[in-house]
C-alpha cells in the first residue's frame, strides 16, 4: 500500500543559487534493509494548511518524539507517523501514530535551509520492541572522511516509476565543508551543516528522503549525526554532495523542546 499525496522536498538549483520545491527524494543505489535493522526509522506524511501532502522520513528519539527536518513539517495541518516495519507492504507490522504537535526551529530559513530541523510530538507513546527503538543523538561534531549510513523508502533512481516499499540504505563518506561549499556556497554550507559524497559511485539520498537520519556506527553503536536537508536540483544521479543539518549543533534545542 502506498500513502496518497505528492512528496515534496527542497532542492538547490545550481543555475541561480536558490532552493526550490521538487518532487520526491529517496535513496539511490541502496540495499534492502532487513526487519529491525533501522528500528528508529519512520515515514512521516504531512497535510499542510494549503492542502499539499508531504512525505518524508524521521527518527524516533524517545517514546513520544520524532526528529525530522523543518521542511517536512512546515505549515503542517495534520501529521502522521508510520513505524514498526521496514517493509511498508506488510501493514500488519506498521503502526500509525498521529502527531499531537510539531515544533519547527525558530530560525528555520526556507531559502537557505539553515536550521532545518523540527520535532513531532506523538499523541500516543510508542511501545519499543525489536522493530521500534529510539536512537541516540551524537554529541560529537563529525569530521570528514567518516563512513555514515542514510536510509529511506522509495525511488532507487530518478525514474518516477521505480519505487519500492522496502526501506533502502546506503553507506556514504562525509566530506569537508569547504568541498561541499564549492558546489552550494558558503551561505548554505555553514558550520551547522554536514555533507556526504561518494566520488567513485553515485550513492546516497535521492528524491523523497527529506528529514531522514544520517547515522554513524549504524551496525554497532548507532548515533544520529545529521538530518537530510538538500541535494542539487540537477538530480541525484548527477553525483553532487548531499547536505544535512548537524545533530550535535542542535542538542540543546532538542533537549529543551523534548526534555529527553
Amino acid at each position: 500500500m502506498w500513502f496518497p499525496g505528492a512528496l515534496i522536498v527542497f532542492l538547490l538549483s545550481f543555475s541561480d543559487g536558490k532552493i526550490h520545491p521538487h518532487d520526491e527524494i529517496k535513496i539511490i543505489n541502496g540495499n534492502d534493509a532487513q526487519k529491525g535493522q533501522f528500528p528508529w526509522q519512520v515515514l512521516i506524511w504531512t497535510e499542510t494548511t494549503n492542502n499539499q501532502f508531504i512525505n518524508c522520513s524521521g527518527a524516533i528519539i524517545s517514546h513520544d518524539w520524532v526528529l525530522t527536518s523543518a521542511s517536512c513539517i512546515n505549515q503542517a495541518n495534520l501529521v502522521s507517523v508510520a513505524s514498526g516495519n521496514s517493509d511498508l507492504s506488510d501493514l500488519s507490522g506498521v503502526i500509525i501514530t498521529e502527531a499531537e504537535s510539531v515544533n519547527i526551529h525558530e530560525d528555520f530559513n526556507n531559502d537557505s535551509l539553515q536550521n532545518n530541523l523540527g520535532l513531532v510530538k506523538l499523541k500516543s507513546s510508542l511501545i519499543f520492541d525489536e522493530t521500534t527503538q529510539a536512537i541516540s543523538l551524537s554529541e560529537d561534531v563529525v569530521g570528514d572522511g567518516i563512513n555514515v549510513t542514510i536510509a529511506g523508502w522509495g525511488y532507487s533512481n530518478k525514474d518516477s516509476n521505480n519505487i519500492t516499499s522496502i526501506l533502502q540504505f546506503a553507506n556514504v563518506p562525509t566530506i569537508k565543508n569547504s568541498e561541499c561549499a564549492k558546489v552550494y556556497g558558503s551561505k548554505v554550507v555553514t558550520s551547522t551543516v554536514l555533507c556526504t559524497h561518494n566520488s567513485s559511485l553515485v550513492k546516497g539520498p535521492c528524491i523523497n528522503d527529506g528529514g531522514a537520519p544520517l547515522i554513524m556506527n549504524a551496525a554497532t553503536d548507532p548515533q544520529h549525526v545529521g538530518i537530510f536537508s538538500y541535494i542539487g536540483a540537477n538530480g541525484c544521479e548527477k553525483n553532487y554532495p548531499a547536505g544535512y543539518t548537524r545533530t550535535a549543533s542542535y542538542l540543546n534545542w532538542i533537549k529543551n523542546k523534548t526534555g529527553i
